[in-house]
């Protein structure tokens, strides 16, 4: 109950077994829809987020991979049965979002609750990240590599009927990393032990681009341990953050 489990894909357009990632991506949030929170991570193309990227590719030997929690890497084809080890983990701290949206100046505030179950201390992290869903471009760069192309190594999806490189007007991005805050490591906000009963609540402010669009952006909530990995995670639109209540 009120566990959903955070996996960070690194990807790229220039990548070409990536179009795997976005398959078992698509799929994973498809089949676990609510206990589930997908990030895609840019490497190197146009939809890099630079503070993410940084340090999120060290951690990775080779594209597509997917750290599920910030675990081990895993290729996207093990997201599944690494997922189905971790959604049996009883959270230390259910994650609640909550939001104001002020769309003539754009600007997205996030509130993440976090009540504690179970005990923490001064080490843990708390962060927030964006991500937005049917992402397009124009410019070649948005073009993606295909090494399923012409069936050559069996169906992917539907890439195997896509030449090598899918045009960028054939190519829909989701669950692309947008902004992430504070940082990838996450702020420290606690102050000694965290014991269980405990709320605390931090705020997120973020403004959004014009050509982002608010309705296929999804909000994360990320409780980071002691030892760098995701606890526990939370995920909604920003109409359901807004339905929520923003808390200071």
């Amino acid at each position: 109950a009120n566990k959903i489990v955070v996996g960070e894909e690194g990807t790229g357009t220039w990548c070409q077994w990536c179009p795997r990632g976005a398959v078992y991506m698509d799929y994973m949030h498809d089949t676990y829809d609510g206990f589930w929170a997908g990030i895609a991570v840019h490497n190197q193309d146009p939809m890099v987020l630079a503070e993410y990227d940084g340090p999120f590719s060290g951690l990775l030997q080779g594209y597509p991979s997917v750290l599920v929690e910030r675990g081990t890497e895993v290729d996207p084809l093990d997201m599944e049965q690494n997922f189905l080890s971790k959604i049996v983990n009883a959270p230390t701290a259910t994650l609640v979002n909550g939001a104001t949206w002020d769309v003539n100046t754009r600007t997205l505030n996030v509130s993440v609750t976090y009540t504690f179950a179970g005990a923490a201390d001064q080490f843990w992290r708390v962060g927030c990240v964006l991500i937005e869903d049917s992402v397009t471009g124009s410019i070649s760069q948005f073009n993606q590599s295909n090494a399923y192309a012409n069936n050559q190594a069996g169906p992917m999806g539907g890439f195997e009927s896509l030449p090598a490189s899918v045009p960028a007007a054939m190519m829909n991005y989701n669950h692309v990393a947008r902004a992430i805050s504070p940082n990838f490591l996450g702020a420290n906000g606690f102050t000694g032990v965290v014991s269980p009963g405990a709320i605390h609540t931090f705020n997120f402010t973020f403004v959004l681009p014009a050509d982002w669009d608010e309705n296929e952006i999804s909000i994360i909530g990320m409780l980071i341990d002691d030892g760098g990995e995701i606890d526990n995670g939370s995920l909604t639109s920003i109409d359901e953050a807004v339905t929520n209540g923003y808390v200071t």
